[in-house]
């Protein structure tokens, strides 16, 4: 849904964060030899991939990291130009080695010739600079940019509530998503799209903010991924959890639970286990 509004990024250095970097539009970096789009789930990136793979015409290839793994490089000659690779947290998921899909990946690469690419990865399964390093031995100038998928601005939240959801008082939607405390699932186009189908099932808004938001919360407990749901062993549309996996409300409560300490200790967020920690990232 968010093809329809260019996007925005902001560059990760290779020594981490910098918290006074520049958010840049997508487009700026199409003469970049090799990058990897991070977000959230929901944020885009598929979207992004195909909005820049279309801009690039007859030298873009868009193919997902399934296929690209699946399928042997020799029969599928249109591979030779600036690949979007998509989704490699799909393929990633639930392995015991994380590496071992990258480093497919870039046997890949390396049979094709090195040629230009572009990886997407949810944020939360990219090894940060384990795999930057990795994926530079085969990019065609030995770098690769790492960027972070910037939020939705107002703007952008308006255009799809008026284009897609046929909201027709889109500032209004807006104004009463902040007054009501949820405006933070504005940011991310699955969120809002789960936000304006909570408020359009309900009849409008909810009377009470606990109501609205236990609602929303919920939506985002599910999985919106086919691949992480049919890995997962639940295929087809929203997938609440796995058969062998915890129970919703077992979700909601664990993610209550490291909410509550973010908020008690000050940090900004979580770690992976894969990443260094930090006082801000414990």
């Amino acid at each position: 849904m968010s093809c329809i509004v260019p996007r925005t990024c902001t560059e990760i250095p290779a020594d981490g964060p910098d918290r006074d970097a520049r958010s840049r539009p997508l487009d700026e970096y199409r003469d970049v030899p090799a990058y990897v789009l991070l977000g959230d789930p929901g944020a885009g990136k598929t979207t992004a991939f195909e909005r820049e793979c279309g801009a690039l015409g007859t030298d873009g290839v868009f193919v997902s990291a399934r296929d690209f793994l699946t399928f042997d490089p020799e029969q599928h000659p249109e591979w030779e130009g600036t690949l979007f690779i998509d989704g490699l947290d799909e393929v990633r998921f639930g392995l015991p080695d994380a590496r071992t899909p990258i480093d497919a990946i870039r046997r890949k690469l390396g049979r094709l010739g090195r040629p230009r690419f572009r990886l997407s990865c949810r944020a939360a399964d990219w090894l940060g600079a384990n795999d930057r390093t990795s994926l530079a031995r085969v990019s065609p100038d030995g770098r690769v940019t790492v960027l972070r998928l910037d939020p939705l601005t107002d703007s952008d939240v308006r255009v799809i509530l008026k284009a897609l959801l046929r909201v027709d008082d889109s500032r209004g939607f807006v104004r009463e998503a902040r007054e009501r405390g949820v405006d933070g699932f504005l940011a991310n186009p699955q969120s809002l799209l789960m936000l304006a189908e909570v408020v359009a099932d309900g009849g409008g808004w909810p009377e009470s903010r606990g109501e609205l938001f236990g609602a929303a919360c919920r939506q985002m407990a599910c999985e919106h991924n086919d691949e992480h749901g049919t890995a997962a062993g639940s295929p087809g549309g929203a997938v609440p959890v796995s058969a062998d996996g915890p129970a919703m409300e077992d979700v909601l409560d664990a993610a209550g639970r490291l909410c509550a300490v973010q908020l008690i200790s000050g940090a900004a967020g979580y770690a992976p286990p894969a990443q260094s920690e930090t006082d801000d990232f414990p």
